[in-house]
This record gives C-alpha cells, structure tokens and sequence, in this order.
C-alpha cells in the first residue's frame, strides 16, 4: 500500500534551531480508515499555505509513496491527522 514520510518545518521563529530535526515514517496500512481518507483528501487537494496572521506556527512536509509514485506536499498543523503528528521523533543533525 506504500510508506509516508512526515518532516516538520517552522514554528517559533525557527524554534529548536538549525540542528534539531522532526520526522517520522509509516506505513499507510498501519493507518485507521479515518487517517487514511484525512491523508488521501490532503494529497487531493495538494499544498495548502498557512492561515494569515499565523507565522509562527508549524507546517508540515508530507511525502506518500505507493505503486513506484511519490508524491509531496506541504501542509499546516492543523490539517495533518494526529496519527502522523505520533509517528515523528525528534533528532539532532
């Protein structure tokens, strides 16, 4: 069924810094059929910029690969489905 790969990008004005990295892997089957349409819907309605006034929030940076196709997108935080948000850890570069 493919993987997803989730990168957070931004925050407080770059908060954590240059060296701190969030990212998380999963596999789409591993998804409740509820997450699984919330990531299908996003990659349907492709890249989403942030709400104005909302600077200094965190976007994210969604990557599926499924059937030899990779596709990316980046979204807000408040779009992306609390499964993926779970899966990330934080690491230093």
């Amino acid at each position: 069924m493919g993987t997803l790969t989730i990168e957070r990008l931004g925050g407080m004005a770059g908060f954590g810094g240059a060296n701190l990295k969030s990212e998380g892997r999963l596999a789409i089957a591993d998804l409740g059929p509820a997450d699984r349409a919330s990531v299908d819907a996003l990659f349907e309605n492709g890249s989403q910029p942030a709400a104005p006034h909302t600077a200094d929030v965190f976007r994210y940076r969604i990557t599926r690969q499924s059937g030899g196709r990779r596709q990316t997108i980046e979204v807000p935080q408040h779009l992306v489905p609390a499964a993926l948000v779970a899966s990330m850890k934080d690491s230093f570069k």
